[in-house]
C-alpha cells in the first residue's frame, strides 16, 4: 500500500536534479501529508508550477488525472502507519514503548523473518515449484502483475526468462497491466504476486480482468483467501497464515527459487539453441 511513494521517489530517482517536474515530485513528497486536503491549485502553489505542469507530472508517474493520484496518496496515508508496524513486528501490534528499544525490535524482527521463511518452506511442495517452471516453460507468454515491490522483485525472474527467450511482461502501471491482460490467451501465463493481499484489495478492476482472462492464473501470496480467489487456477500460498508485510522475504524467496529452478531444467536447452 505505498504505491503513490514508490511512485515518486522512483520518479525522483530517475531524473536530472534540476528536471523540473523532479522537482515538483520532491516538493510533494515533503509535503505528501498536505496532498488530500488539498486542491491541484494548491500543489502547484506549493511546487511554484502551473496546474497543468502538475496534470502532466501526475501522467508521468502513471495516473490517469490528480484527482486518482490524490486518491492513491490519501490510500497511502491511512495504511502506511499501520504499515510499518507490521513490518516491525509481524502481526503483533506493538506497545507505544516497545518502538523504543531497540535491541527487541533488532532480534524479533530477525526472528519473525526466520519463522516466516520457515513457514514458506514447510508448507510448498518441491512439485508446486516445479510445476510453476513447467508452465512457465510450457508458456508462449508470461504476464506478472502486481503492486510495486512485487514487480521489482518479479523482474529478476523475467530478466532470466528473457535472456532465455521468453516473451514476458511485468508493467507497472495499472491501465498498462490491463491492455497486456486483456491480450493473453489461452496458451498464456498470469503469474500475480502480493504480500499481504493489497494488490486484490486496491485493483479489483485488474482481477475481474485477471480472472476473466483465458491465461493460466497462479497467485503467490500470504492468503489463502481473497476477490475472486475462486477464479484463480493455482494459489502458492507462502509465509504465515496473516497479514504480516514480512512475508515480502518469502515471496522473494519463491521467486529466486523459481529463477534458479527454471535456468537448472531448461537454461543449458535454450542456450545450446542459441548456440547453433
Amino acid at each position: 500500500m505505498r504505491g503513490a511513494f514508490y511512485n515518486l521517489i522512483n520518479f525522483i530517482n530517475t531524473n536530472s536534479i534540476d528536471d523540473v517536474y523532479a522537482n515538483a515530485a520532491k516538493i510533494i513528497l515533503k509535503n505528501i501529508y498536505l496532498i488530500p486536503d488539498s486542491t491541484i491549485t494548491d500543489i502547484a502553489d506549493y511546487c511554484f508550477v502551473s496546474t497543468a505542469t502538475i496534470s502532466r507530472l501526475c501522467r508521468k508517474l502513471n495516473y490517469e488525472s490528480f484527482a486518482d493520484f490524490k486518491m492513491d496518496v490519501t490510500m497511502n496515508l491511512n495504511y502506511f502507519n499501520r504499515d510499518a508496524l507490521r513490518l516491525q513486528f509481524d502481526h503483533q501490534l506493538p506497545q507505544r514503548e516497545y518502538l523504543y528499544q531497540g535491541k527487541e525490535v533488532f532480534k524479533d524482527h530477525f526472528e519473525n523473518i526466520i519463522n516466516n521463511l520457515r513457514s514458506t518452506y514447510d508448507s510448498i511442495d518441491y512439485e508446486d515449484l516445479e510445476f510453476i517452471v513447467d508452465k512457465i516453460y510450457e508458456s508462449n507468454r508470461v504476464c506478472f502483475a502486481g503492486n510495486f515491490f512485487t514487480q521489482s522483485v518479479s523482474m529478476q525472474l523475467q530478466i532470466e526468462l528473457s535472456y532465455l527467450g521468453k516473451e514476458c511482461s511485468a508493467m507497472y502501471p495499472l491501465q498498462q497491466q490491463l491492455l497486456v491482460i486483456e491480450q493473453l490467451t489461452k496458451n498464456d501465463l498470469i503469474i500475480v504476486s502480493s504480500i499481504a493481499g493489497g494488490f486484490m484489495i486496491s485493483h479489483p478492476d485488474v482481477m475481474r480482468a485477471i480472472s476473466k482472462s483465458q491465461a493460466y492464473k497462479i497467485v503467490i501470496t500470504q492468503l489463502d483467501k481473497f476477490v475472486y480467489s475462486d477464479m484463480v487456477d493455482m494459489i502458492l500460498q507462502v509465509g504465515t497464515d496473516h497479514h504480516s508485510l514480512i512475508g515480502k522475504f518469502s515471496i522473494t524467496y519463491i521467486f529466486e527459487v523459481l529463477e534458479a529452478m527454471y535456468y537448472l531444467k531448461y537454461g543449458t536447452k535454450n542456450i545450446n539453441n542459441h548456440k547453433e
